[in-house]
């Protein structure tokens, strides 16, 4: 029953953002940040356990941010700890291919996103991505605490050693 509600939610939610129009939708169109949110990583070490305990995950299904920060919507623990370790393990992938990522919502994100994208050369060469324009599920800004948080730690870690 809640796999349902949450394959429901999840179709509503593409739906949702398949209707709205480009420049309101990170899902259309060849920006930076939607190659970025949506970039399969099919070599990652994380979550093999997972996928051998859940068959019905595919790895080539859950490779990309977007996919696994809906992990984090399942109520099994176990799904929820195989999402985060897999989100850490992209953006530590991501910001090693030099494209570290932040995670951004509210009012305008995109825009900001946008604005944000258009220098990538500043603020650590941070890539900005808008994944809720107002209100966004409690697991979506849980999944970009992690991501924001593993990104800033690589930053941090790399100012250091110089």
């Amino acid at each position: 029953m809640n796999q349902r509600f949450v394959l429901i939610l999840l179709f509503s939610f593409c739906l949702h953002v398949y209707s709205q129009n480009a420049q309101d939708s990170i899902f259309q169109g060849n920006s930076i940040s939607e190659k970025l949110y949506t970039k399969c990583f099919e070599n990652l070490n994380q979550g093999a356990i997972f996928f051998e305990k859940y068959p019905k995950f595919k790895r080539t299904d859950v490779c990309d941010l977007s996919h696994c920060m809906l992990l984090l919507s399942f109520p099994e623990k176990e799904v929820q700890t195989a999402g985060e370790d897999l989100l850490r393990g992209i953006a530590t992938q991501l910001y090693r291919e030099g494209n570290p990522v932040y995670m951004i919502d509210g009012m305008e994100s995109y825009e900001r996103a946008a604005k944000e994208n258009k220098n990538l050369e500043d603020d650590d060469h941070l890539v900005y991505i808008n994944y809720a324009e107002c209100v966004s599920p409690f697991f979506l800004s849980r999944a970009a605490k992690i991501i924001n948080e593993e990104t800033l730690k690589l930053i941090k870690q790399h100012k250091k050693s110089f």
